[in-house]
């Protein structure tokens, strides 16, 4: 009786796995849209933007836009993720989200270590202290509560940059050779322009080096959370098999197809614990898959 009961709550514990962790997303996503839009909405209302063509003219504007989209197509999976056992979302999603989450890093960073030196009313005052903290922390937490199933590599780090060398390029244009905008940036004030374009990208691929570092630890670290959940010798062969059959499901069903693959890691360590040989192991983790991925052309998620 006793090990049935250790079974039952660790089921429970199984089929619910980090699903807190897609709450918290969630949540983060809907402030970051609200406060990312808003930020913006109010930026017209108060006469900071008179004119839509002038959003392209401020990177926390453009930036805040870039991840409230990469927020809104999140918001979907962070909903499945809440029902079913984690959230996971596709390699591309991911290349988004990572960008809009350094874009916004950057804002902050400026904010706090150098546009409050010369004007805090500037940094934080109004709609900017959503634009330039709440909504860059907000996009931060709801980046490291999802597990794509990809790591962060030095592709993904460059990638990042792309929408800050879009911005720079548009910037120099219409400050450096079209004399459209004023250097309200001061890029070309102090140092020549391109030393400061040059700081600026180092800045940027640091910032996004830290985070993807930080990212990376965090999923192994769950990976090791995950093999752990198994450390129970109240645990019987059945519900071994369910649970890696289930595991398989989730793969299915929120993975990109040529994504899915068998994690052997895992199934080696729960062979080795309980004596089940691996290719069985394998065999229901697959079928797992195969039934989420026929669930997901046919529109089924209830496996």
């Amino acid at each position: 009786m006793k090990n049935m009961k250790r079974n039952e709550k660790k089921r429970i514990h199984l089929v619910n796995l980090f699903r807190w962790r897609s709450t918290i997303a969630f949540a983060a996503c809907l402030i970051t849209i609200l406060f990312s839009l808003g930020g913006v909405g109010y930026s017209f209302v108060s006469v900071t933007l008179k004119e839509v063509r002038e959003m392209f003219k401020w990177f926390t504007i453009d930036s805040n836009i870039l991840t409230a989209l990469a927020a809104t197509m999140i918001v979907p999976y962070a909903v499945e993720g809440m029902s079913r056992k984690r959230l996971t979302y596709p390699k591309w999603l991911q290349r988004i989200h990572y960008a809009g989450t350094v874009c916004l890093t950057l804002t902050m960073v400026f904010a706090v270590l150098f546009i409050s030196w010369f004007d805090p009313v500037v940094a934080f005052g109004g709609a900017n202290f959503f634009l330039h903290i709440i909504s860059p922390l907000m996009i931060l937490v709801s980046f490291f509560m999802v597990e794509s199933g990809h790591t962060l590599d030095r592709i993904d780090n460059l990638l990042s940059i792309i929408p800050v060398a879009a911005y720079g390029g548009l910037y120099y244009y219409n400050v450096i050779l079209a004399g459209n905008w004023d250097d309200h940036y001061h890029l070309n004030e102090f140092v020549p322009y391109y030393v400061s374009v040059l700081l600026l990208f180092v800045l940027v691929y640091l910032i996004g080096w830290g985070i993807r570092l930080l990212y990376n630890r965090l999923l192994a670290r769950r990976n090791t959370v995950l093999k752990r959940i198994w450390d129970d010798d109240g645990l019987d062969p059945v519900t071994i098999r369910i649970e890696i059959y289930s595991l398989g499901v989730h793969a299915g069903l929120y993975e990109e197809k040529d994504s899915v693959s068998i994690p052997f890691d895992i199934l080696e360590e729960v062979s080795d614990k309980f004596g089940i040989k691996l290719a069985e192991l394998s065999k229901a983790y697959m079928k797992g898959a195969l039934d989420g991925l026929e669930g997901k052309e046919t529109g089924n998620t209830n496996i």
